[in-house]
């Protein structure tokens, strides 16, 4: 994960109706150690930032044609093409770990990201870091031989016994 991640809720030029929710609700703690939350803290900071950028852009389209307006409307585009880059990269670097981001957006503000994670059940329970592999193997017995008579031993969770 990104170790330098500043969550801008904590900055002093914050603007919050630029920061969307995750998910319907409110974000994460900025505190929380949760490797799932943090992924949505740095996804949220990005469109947070696409926001403000796309704002400014608005502010400047406003202004009455010039070249000096036409200046500035390109360095805001360059600005947001900027944070568009880090969010394409956040996509990147979390596709491995099956973390889908769909913004959801309204007159051009994202309003919330609704993030989900390949780690995570439909129903939002983590799933097991381990992986179950099951595999049949027909053994023919011997004439006679009782299943209980063969030593066995069963190992996992749980199991370790022998029978």
């Amino acid at each position: 994960m990104q170790s330098n991640f500043l969550d801008p809720r904590r900055c002093a030029d914050f603007l919050p109706q630029f920061y969307p929710s995750a998910n319907g609700k409110e974000a994460p703690s900025a505190d929380g150690a949760d490797q799932n939350d943090r992924i949505v803290l740095e996804f949220l900071a990005a469109y947070y930032r696409l926001n403000r950028e796309y704002s400014r852009l608005l502010e400047v389209r406003k202004l009455p044609a010039s070249a000096q307006r036409n200046e500035a409307e390109r360095q805001c585009l360059q600005d947001v093409e900027q944070v568009v880059i880090v969010r394409d990269g956040l996509e990147d670097r979390y596709a491995s770990f099956g973390v889908i981001a769909e913004p959801i957006v309204r007159g051009g503000f994202t309003i919330n990201v609704k993030i989900s994670f390949g780690n995570k059940d439909a129903a939002g329970r983590r799933r097991s870091d381990l992986y179950t592999l099951t595999a049949v193997v027909p053994v023919p017995l011997a004439k006679g031989t009782k299943l209980q008579d063969l030593p066995l031993k069963i190992e996992g969770p749980g199991f370790d016994s022998e029978y």
